[in-house]
C-alpha cells in the first residue's frame, strides 16, 4: 500500500488503561433526525438525515465514529443515476466528514473516472457493512457506473470494488471486479466485490474475503478461494482443491463463512475432499499461526484426538464455533467444541483455546457456576453450566473470557420455566468465574423490572480494560411493558445500567423508554454485536480502551440518533503510558512513533499523532505517579 495507516505496535502489548476514576461518561448524542438539526456534514450544506436511515455506528479507540446514512435537503436527489443521498460519514458531532458518496468518484479516484452508482438501487449504491480497522480506517465497497466501467456481462462486468479509506493519506483501491486472482494461472474474480457484516479488516488496509474465480485455470474443483486483499497484488490464503496441510492425499474446500483476520494472522474452517474422507471427519480448521515461512496447518479435525486431555476427540457430531474475536495477538485461539471420545452427554462441550499445539478447557459443560449452581444459592441445588451461546463468547486482548450461558438439569435435562435457564458471567484470566447476572435478576436502577433470557440476543461487547457492555431483553409484569436495557459490567464499578428502552407501554401507563437520545422515550437501543469486529484482534461498537456507539429509536414518532459513551474509565492520569505498563519508557516511545502522522495514540486530543504528543512522552518519562 502507498498509504498505509500503521497500527501502534506497543498499544497491543497490554491494552489495560491506567485509570484513576472508574466510572462511566454521559452519553453524547452526535447525530439526531429530527427533521430540524443539522446533519453538520463538511461540505454538504443544509442537509439532514432521512428518517429511519442511520445504520450501526461504528467507533475507534479515539472515539470517532463511522455510518453509512442517507441524507436530503437542497441539492440532493435520490433519483435514479442523479442519486447522491447516500454518505458514509466519520467524525464527531458537529463535524462529519464525506468517507464516500453516490454520485461522487470514488475514493482516490481509483480506478480513475469512476462514479459510485446503482441507478437500479440508488439506495444500495454504497454497502452498509460500517467495516474499520482499530485506528479508525473505513472499508468502503458498492458499485459503479463511469469512464472503464462496464455494468453487465459474464466477462465484462467490473462495477463493483473495496477501497480503504485510512484516517490520514490517501485511499487505496483493494480489489474490484475482474482483478486477478494472486497464485493462480489467469484466473479472475468473478463474484460481486463488495463487503459483508462481519468481515475483518485491519490497520494496513488488508481485509479477508472469499471469492468466486472464472477464467485462466479455473475448473470446478478450484473455482473458489479465500483471499487477503490489500493495496497491489492481493495474497492468496487457499484456493480449492488446495492440497491439505499434514493430510497427503487430500484436499481441502475452505469455507466462505467464518473468516477471522488479526493482524497478519489468519483463520477459517473447510471440508477435506479425498478417499475415506465422510461427514464424520471432513471438516478441519486452520490458520496461518507458527507456521514458518508461509502457508496453513490443520489445528483441528473432526473426529481427531485433542493433544494434552484425558481422551477427548472433536466430536464427529458437530463442527467447532468461533466467537467474535477467536484469534488473539499472542496466537491464541478461542472456539467452543463438541466433546467426543471419553466425554458423556453431561460433559461434551467446552469452551476451549489453542496455542501451538497446546489445549486448554477454559469452561466445560457439567461446571458449578458461582453464586448458581453452587451451595450459596440453594434453590439452584442440582443445576449445572450446560453451554454458551455459540455466538455470545469473546476473550478479550487480556484473556478475560466474557459469555452468555446456557444452565441445565445435572442429569442433563432442560431448565422448564418459570425457573432462569440463562446467565451471563466472565471468566478472568486467572479462571476465576464470576456470576454477573442471571435471568429473572432485577436490573439495577429499574424497580420494577426484570432480566428475560440472557441467550442469543446480548450484543456482547467486552473491551481490554474489563468493562463488558451488553443488551439484555427485560419486562415489568406490573406496567405489562417489555424493552431492552444496555448494561456494563467492571470489577470497579459492578452491574449498572447505561440506557433503557421500552415497548411504549399500554394505557393507562406511560412509556419509560430514556429520552435522552431523541428527546421522546425511545424504543429501540442497538448495539452492533456480533458482528462488529476489525482486523486488530479488537470490536467496532466498544473500542479497546472504552468507548462505546450505539443506535437508538423512537419509531412511534420517526426519531434516530446516534449516540456514544465512554464506559469504564473516564479520566487517565497517565496518559502517556500507551501501552498501560505503569511505566513511560521505550515501548511507549516507540508506539508513538509508529503512529507519527496517524490518529493514534493521539495523547493530547487534537487528532494526530505529532511533536506535542512526543513531548507529553518525554516529559512524563518514568514511572507513572
Amino acid at each position: 500500500m502507498n498509504t498505509k495507516s500503521k497500527l501502534c505496535v506497543g498499544l497491543f502489548l497490554s491494552a489495560s488503561i491506567t485509570a484513576s476514576v472508574l466510572a462511566d461518561g454521559t452519553w453524547e448524542v452526535v447525530a439526531l433526525n429530527d427533521g430540524i438539526s443539522p446533519a453538520n456534514i463538511n461540505g454538504i450544506a443544509g442537509a439532514v438525515w432521512v428518517p429511519n436511515s442511520l445504520n450501526n455506528p461504528v467507533i475507534d479507540q479515539n472515539g470517532k465514529i463511522t455510518f453509512r446514512a442517507q441524507i436530503a435537503g437542497p441539492n440532493i436527489t435520490n433519483l435514479g443515476g442523479t442519486a447522491n443521498h447516500v454518505v458514509i460519514v466519520s467524525g464527531f458531532a458537529n463535524n462529519w466528514s464525506v468517507v464516500a458518496r453516490n454520485g461522487s468518484g470514488v475514493p482516490g479516484n481509483t480506478p480513475a473516472g469512476a462514479i459510485i452508482s446503482r441507478p437500479a438501487s440508488a439506495n444500495n449504491s454504497i454497502v452498509s457493512a460500517n467495516n474499520i480497522s482499530e485506528d479508525g480506517g473505513v472499508l468502503v465497497s458498492g458499485f459503479m457506473t463511469g469512464t472503464g466501467i462496464v455494468n453487465s456481462g459474464t466477462t465484462t462486468q467490473n462495477d463493483t470494488a473495496m477501497w480503504f479509506v485510512p484516517p490520514t493519506g490517501t485511499p487505496v483501491l483493494m480489489a474490484q471486479r475482474l482483478d486477478a486472482c494472486p497464485g493462480t494461472a489467469g484466473a479472475y474474480y468473478s463474484t460481486t466485490m463488495t463487503a459483508s457484516s462481519g468481515q475483518r479488516t485491519n490497520g494496513l488496509g488488508q481485509s479477508l474475503f472469499s471469492v468466486t474465480l472464472a477464467g485462466g485455470d479455473t475448473v470446478t474443483a478450484n473455482n473458489a478461494a479465500i483471499v487477503l486483499l490489500k493495496d497491489g497484488p492481493d495474497q492468496l490464503v487457499m484456493r480449492k482443491g488446495d492440497a491439505a496441510p499434514g493430510l497427503a492425499g487430500f484436499t481441502v474446500n475452505p469455507d466462505s463463512f467464518g473468516l477471522f483476520l488479526n493482524g497478519s494472522k489468519v483463520l477459517f474452517s473447510g471440508k477435506l475432499v479425498g478417499g475415506g474422507i465422510s461427514t464424520a471427519n471432513d471438516s478441519v480448521y486452520l490458520t496461518n499461526i507458527g507456521v514458518a515461512g508461509g502457508g496453513n496447518r490443520i489445528f483441528a479435525r473432526e473426529g481427531d484426538a485433542i493433544p494434552g486431555t484425558k481422551g477427548l476427540t472433536i466430536a464427529n457430531t458437530s463442527s467447532l464455533s468461533f466467537g467474535q474475536r477467536p484469534v488473539a495477538n499472542d496466537g491464541t485461539i478461542t472456539f467452543i467444541a463438541t466433546l467426543g471420545g471419553s466425554a458423556t452427554s453431561l460433559n461434551n462441550t467446552a469452551i476451549m483455546t489453542e496455542n501451538a499445539g497446546t489445549f486448554s478447557i477454559l469452561l466445560r459443560k457439567g461446571a458449578s457456576i458461582p453464586g448458581i449452581t453452587d451451595s450459596s444459592n440453594p434453590s439452584f441445588a442440582g443445576k449445572v453450566f450446560s453451554t454458551p451461546n455459540s455466538s455470545g463468547f469473546v476473550r478479550n486482548r487480556n484473556g478475560m473470557l466474557a459469555f452468555e450461558g446456557i444452565l441445565m438439569n445435572a442429569d442433563g435435562s432442560s431448565i422448564t420455566s418459570p425457573n432462569p435457564a440463562t446467565f451471563f458471567g466472565v471468566r478472568k484470566p486467572d479462571g476465576t468465574l464470576i456470576t454477573v447476572c442471571k435471568e429473572t435478576d432485577p436490573v439495577p436502577g429499574l424497580s420494577g423490572w426484570a432480566m428475560n433470557s440472557l441467550s442469543g440476543s446480548t450484543s456482547l461487547c467486552v473491551a481490554d480494560s474489563g468493562t463488558v457492555v451488553f443488551s439484555a431483553n427485560m419486562f415489568n409484569a406490573t406496567l405489562n411493558e417489555t424493552g431492552n436495557a444496555i448494561l456494563a459490567w467492571d470489577e470497579a464499578g459492578g452491574l449498572r445500567l447505561l440506557a433503557k428502552a421500552s415497548s411504549m407501554g399500554v394505557a393507562p401507563f406511560s412509556p419509560t423508554g430514556d429520552t435522552t437520545f431523541t428527546g421522546t422515550p425511545c424504543n429501540q437501543l442497538t448495539l452492533i454485536g456480533s458482528t462488529g469486529n476489525n482486523g486488530d484482534g479488537g470490536h467496532t461498537g466498544l473500542s479497546s480502551n472504552g468507548w462505546l456507539t450505539l443506535r437508538a429509536g423512537d419509531t412511534a414518532n420517526g426519531l434516530y440518533a446516534v449516540a456514544r459513551i465512554r464506559v469504564g474509565v473516564t479520566s487517565n492520569p497517565c496518559p502517556a503510558d500507551v501501552n498501560g505498563s505503569g511505566t513511560v519508557d521505550a515501548s511507549d516511545l516507540a508506539a508513538v512513533l509508529a503512529g507519527w502522522g496517524g490518529a493514534s495514540p493521539d495523547l493530547n486530543g487534537d487528532g494526530i499523532v505529532n511533536a506535542s504528543d512526543l513531548a507529553t512522552i518525554l516529559a512524563a518519562w518514568g514511572p507513572c505517579n
